[in-house]
């Protein structure tokens, strides 16, 4: 059973099986992801970085793009159901940028990455010498 609410109306509909107004929720999907720009031991200095993300599924593909200065990215992530399918692809792009205190670029580093099983972990830098990581996590369950 279902209320709807309108102003000076209220509807009590009652759901038999799926219809346009009663649909079935498709079965999540456990899934978990990270990005966190690591802060660079070099005072006054800024981890950026920006992720464009293709996960290609049986039955979906599903892009996101996420950001993070200097910690954990608050970007939300995508939401994939069982239905999807099986993980065929994952592709990320990661471009990692060190800052000084102006916010002027030091250095800078693109990074991609491929898998196909739904899980995997790799990290990019700016500059070895004087920083800019970003750690980036991807676990889709099967």
């Amino acid at each position: 059973m279902r209320r709807i609410i309108v102003p000076s109306l209220v509807v009590t509909l009652f759901c038999l099986g799926t219809t346009p107004l009663c649909g079935q929720a498709p079965a999540p999907r456990l899934a978990a992801f990270t990005l966190q720009c690591v802060v660079p031991t070099t005072p006054g200095y800024h981890t950026r970085a920006t992720l464009i993300g293709t996960f290609t599924l049986q039955h979906r593909t599903i892009w996101t793009v996420a950001s993070c200065v200097d910690g954990r990215s608050p970007s939300p992530w995508p939401a994939f159901d069982a239905s999807d399918g099986a993980v065929e692809t994952v592709e990320l792009i990661v471009v990692t940028a060190l800052e000084d205190a102006q916010q002027q670029l030091v250095a800078y580093n693109y990074c991609s990455t491929y898998g196909q099983n739904g899980f995997f972990a790799f990290r990019c830098m700016a500059d070895t010498q004087q920083g800019g990581e970003v750690t980036v996590l991807v676990s889709i369950a099967p």
